[in-house]
């Protein structure tokens, strides 16, 4: 591993600049002074690769072998000369964990979990499995596979349930069904290939919590509540960052089971029947509101470079903020203006991380636009 010889200045590459969270990471690094990054992606018009707060970018277009990926990372370590390697999601951070010995060599790494720990915490069965054993609360899960029967499902469940892919993030492929006769009709149409879960439907509201440990020592975190103001806007608005002494205890007794190290995201949902918080899933990875707990005073990315150099980490007292989408906070602070409604209120919008850096959202937002129009014009 190189030795840094000025600690108050270090360069950081990032290997999966082709991730979905990359940007969001380089945005928290861009945070703190005197950082340098250095990006690697296989995607040669990746939009990160316009962002400001970028050193250099290196585009490769190695193949999906471990070895091809692990060979065009250490070039990218020789090029750069970078003092840490920092991954950003599932499958750089898995790789980086499973070659940890032979990088370490090379560079600096922040905390990664066992390769064992990590694909049970990236794998939703196997988590509900994990679950139970160690007496941690969370819904009643099933496996229901390609080949399994529906009549059989149906039977044993209690509705309304909770279908999603067993790997899958970003809240892709989930279902909800208040009967079984809306499953029936489901199930004609859905991909049979994959396995599901399926889950009983918490009556409540989603609360999670990030954090950053070091075998099983939580270092920092943040719990976080998802606000929805309109009903006609699918997703939530904002998150509101609060104290929460029951998650923070039942987040704490994971990680020590666990013995984590590293960055994950936990979804948990409070029951409002039963009057307790339960463990929906882990997202073993930086996740895509991790710009927004730089408000609450909680730099994960920064936090993780820290920890790679073995530097002291500084005391952290998360702060209650409430945080909002940048389209919802126009949407607000336009009628607070000109139709004198203030009946919400918010702290920071991530609109102040777009107009800092501007070029890679424009170009996130001409793609997404440009695709909903010519999806609209092809025939169906």
């Amino acid at each position: 591993m190189k030795k840094l010889t000025n600690t108050n200045s270090f360069s950081v590459l990032i290997p999966d600049g082709d991730g979905a969270n990359a940007l969001s990471v380089i945005r928290c690094l861009a945070q703190e002074k005197n950082i340098k990054v250095f990006v690697l992606s296989r995607d040669k018009n990746a939009s990160l690769r316009f962002s400001r707060h970028v050193t250099k970018f290196i585009y490769s277009p190695y193949g999906d072998t471990d070895e091809e990926k692990i060979s065009a990372i250490k070039d990218a370590i020789k090029k750069t000369k970078a003092d840490i390697l920092l991954p950003v999601d599932i499958k750089a951070i898995r790789l980086i964990a499973k070659h940890k010995l032979e990088l370490s060599e090379l560079i600096s790494l922040p905390p990664l979990p066992e390769v064992s720990s990590f694909d049970i915490a990236d794998d939703k069965w196997l988590l509900s499995l994990w679950l139970k054993e160690n007496k941690i609360a969370h819904p009643d899960t099933k496996l229901f596979s390609p080949n399994d029967s529906l009549d059989n499902l149906i039977s044993s469940t209690t509705f309304p349930i909770i279908v999603k892919p067993r790997n899958g993030f970003g809240g892709k492929g989930i279902k909800i069904f208040e009967n079984a006769a809306d499953l029936q009709n489901w199930y004609k149409e859905y991909d049979h290939e994959v396995d599901l879960i399926v889950q009983s439907y918490i009556n409540g509201y989603d609360i999670d919590c990030s954090i950053i440990c070091k075998e099983g020592e939580i270092l920092a975190h943040t719990i976080q509540k998802s606000i929805k103001y309109s009903v006609d806007y699918p997703w939530p608005y904002g998150l509101e960052f609060i104290d929460h002494d029951e998650i923070f205890s039942i987040v704490k007794k994971l990680a020590e089971k666990f013995q984590w190290s590293g960055v994950v995201h936990i979804d948990l949902r409070y029951d409002q029947d039963e009057k307790r918080s339960k463990v929906i899933e882990m997202n073993p990875r930086f996740w895509a509101s991790v710009t927004a707990s730089i408000f609450a005073g909680v730099n994960f990315p920064f936090l993780s470079c820290l920890s790679s150099l073995n530097l002291e980490l500084p005391t952290i007292e998360p702060e209650n903020k409430i945080v909002v989408r940048t389209g919802p906070a126009v949407k607000i602070t336009f009628n607070r203006l000109f139709k004198n409604k203030k009946d919400f209120y918010f702290d920071n919008t991530f609109l102040e991380f777009i107009l800092k850096d501007p070029i890679p959202t424009i170009i996130e937002e001409t793609i997404y636009y440009y695709e909903l129009y010519k999806n609209k014009l092809s025939p169906n």
